[in-house]
């Protein structure tokens, strides 16, 4: 089980979050621009990180999860913390644009 009070666990989890970042980002951008809801915003993330899951549900993908493995992190718990910040940085993004 991934230890939650180690901050090399958020260190490697917001690594891995780098890299979907910035389309998880636009499309919460996109979805406020058009006055979409917040649940609805929410929804769609938890679609977008279903998609990234199958994405590494593949065996020549899974390879790079490898490394976070190595420290301890499960798959599970790897995408429910990027799951996570996403959400925390589109609230704040979400915040900026409607207060």
């Amino acid at each position: 089980m991934v230890s939650l009070f180690r901050l090399k666990t958020y260190l490697l989890v917001f690594l891995f979050y780098k890299t979907i970042l910035l389309a998880s980002n636009l499309l919460a951008i996109l979805l406020m621009v058009l006055e979409s809801t917040l649940a609805s915003i929410i929804a769609l993330k938890l679609v977008f990180i279903g998609l990234v899951t199958l994405r590494f549900s593949d065996s020549r993908y899974s390879k790079d999860l490898v490394l976070y493995q190595n420290f301890g992190i499960t798959k599970t718990a790897l995408l429910f913390l990027a799951f996570v910040f996403d959400l925390l940085i589109s609230l704040i993004i979400y915040l900026i644009f409607f207060f």
